[in-house]
């Protein structure tokens, strides 16, 4: 388990000082103390993340000398319920669950409960690598990845004790009763280039958010799992003992559709899509049943998993704070999926 102690800092000076990084690293490794401190690689995107490599003694052949800090620590970002969600999982849950996640190192809320910081092993420096929406999946990669999204539906299912978690929300009635944002907004970034090869039908703001507030309807009296909620290509990475999943942000209580088509559709080219989705779909219900999850019907699942389509490409289509290059790749995916499944009218019933 990782450690917790509280209140967690809230500034990114505060978690370089090498003062804090021995406080934290001492609670596991008493005599530990960390000399320098030097900064590997910063990203500030909707969170903070920081690699750093330290120069500490005290702590062993075990003890970590690459680690990565994450968490809401510049005054440009907004503390919310993402970050807490994710602090929470690392706290109480990646050690319970059966899905490969970074070494978590510490975890812990700040004063006001609104934010968190998570210190965990750096996985580039041992040797992992994040995949890229710019380098589509094979094949016998999308099987292994859907293989953990299976492993965390199934030990999450809604009559397991891992989904006994109070504080992991309903994302989807959120957003469908509150939108994330106004239909004007929504509309000019489907307007805007993001979206500039896709069909006009995909592109209707109106339509869209109400395709996600009756998608939300569906599975409100649908069994719920534990969903990871963002399993595109670059949340993913590939270690010496095989891949794993990062950014639980949007850790939620909702259907298994949403991981699975959200996750072909962001991976895979539209035409490797289109001609191997149904034998995907498979596999995953194999996996799934194997694993100690429902047997999922065949046609069912097909449904099931046209209409959680728009989940994705939703979340995408508000995406603002990345990349244009990898915005624009994951919403044309996502945006042809919805319009090649016919999702919205999947979805309204």
């Amino acid at each position: 388990m990782p450690l917790s102690f509280d209140p967690a800092p809230t500034r990114l000076d505060d978690v370089l000082d090498p003062a804090w990084l021995t406080r934290m690293l001492s609670a596991r490794w008493p005599d530990a103390v960390v000399r320098d401190v030097t900064v590997a690689e910063t990203l500030v995107t909707q969170a903070t993340k920081v690699r750093l490599v330290l120069d500490v003694a005290g702590v062993g052949d075990e003890g970590p000398l690459d680690i990565c800090i994450k968490g809401i620590l510049t005054p440009t970002q907004v503390p919310g319920t993402a970050s807490v969600v994710e602090t929470r999982f690392y706290r109480d849950c990646a050690a319970h669950q059966p899905v490969r996640v970074p070494h978590c190192i510490y975890a812990a809320l700040n004063a006001a409960g609104d934010n968190g910081v998570i210190v965990m092993r750096d996985e580039i420096a041992a040797g992992g690598v994040f995949l890229s929406a710019l380098l589509p999946f094979t094949l016998d990669e999308v099987r292994q990845t859907l293989e953990q999204l299976a492993r965390l539906h199934a030990a999450g299912w809604h009559d397991r004790p891992l989904f006994d978690q109070p504080w992991v929300p309903r994302f989807l009635d959120q957003i469908a009763a509150a939108p994330i944002m106004p239909l004007d907004r929504l509309q000019a970034l489907l307007d805007g280039p993001k979206a500039a090869r896709l069909p006009p039908a995909v592109k209707d703001a109106t339509r869209l958010q109400a395709g996600v507030a009756a998608f939300a309807a569906q599975i409100r009296e649908r069994p719920a799992c534990l969903v990871h909620g963002d399993a595109h290509a670059g949340n993913i990475y590939r270690s010496a003992e095989g891949f794993g999943l990062v950014d639980w942000q949007v850790l939620q209580k909702g259907e298994w559709a949403q991981d699975v088509a959200y996750h072909l559709a962001a991976v895979l080219l539209p035409d490797d899509r289109r001609a191997h989705e149904r034998a995907l779909l498979d596999h995953y219900r194999d996996r799934l049943a194997a694993l100690g999850g429902p047997r999922l019907d065949a046609e069912e699942a097909w449904l099931r998993y046209r209409a959680a389509m728009i989940y994705g490409y939703f979340l995408w289509a508000i995406t603002q704070r990345v990349d244009p290059v990898i915005t624009e790749v994951f919403t044309h995916r996502l945006g042809i999926a919805v319009d090649d499944l016919d999702s919205f009218t999947v979805a309204a019933g």
